[in-house]
């Protein structure tokens, strides 16, 4: 079953149980799609692909979030709360990030493969790690890796 399917069950599933949280996020995630859909230019050749980058992209907007109502404190704790849900109920769905270790394997093979030498190849090493690996790492990792081997 494919990613798109499990939302739909679990949308179904949800909205005849009644869970108003989960029903929230579902079609959260399935407008975000949509306007991804709708947007010109749009060209999809593996739709489970296409479906994790959009859960990713929510997340990752949903973090940064939730920084902010963090920041307001005692007051945002209702959003506060539903976003932490969100985040931890889309968590499956999402690939898992290789931890600091690989990510500096990659940085190596990176500078390898491209002949980086010094700080001023940084870009192009991180944008090899990027495209070849970009729905596994932390863009903000591969940089600062990178930048420690080539400065």
């Amino acid at each position: 079953m494919g990613i798109e399917e499990q939302l739909t069950t679990r949308l179904t599933e949800a909205m005849r149980a009644r869970r108003q949280p989960e029903i929230n996020v579902l079609r959260m995630v399935k407008t975000q799609a949509a306007r991804e859909r709708t947007a010109p230019g749009f060209s999809c050749d593996d739709v489970d692909g296409f479906w994790l980058g959009v859960i990713q992209r929510y997340v990752k907007q949903q973090k940064k979030a939730l920084v902010e109502y963090e920041a307001i404190g005692e007051r945002a704790a209702a959003q506060i709360a539903e976003i932490k849900f969100e985040i931890e109920y889309l968590a499956p769905f999402a690939p898992s990030a290789l931890d600091e270790a690989e990510t500096a394997a990659l940085v190596d093979a990176a500078i390898a493969e491209t002949g980086a030498v010094g700080a001023k190849m940084l870009g192009r090493v991180v944008g090899a790690v990027m495209k070849a690996h970009k729905d596994r790492v932390n863009a903000e990792l591969v940089k600062s890796i990178a930048a420690a081997k080539l400065g």
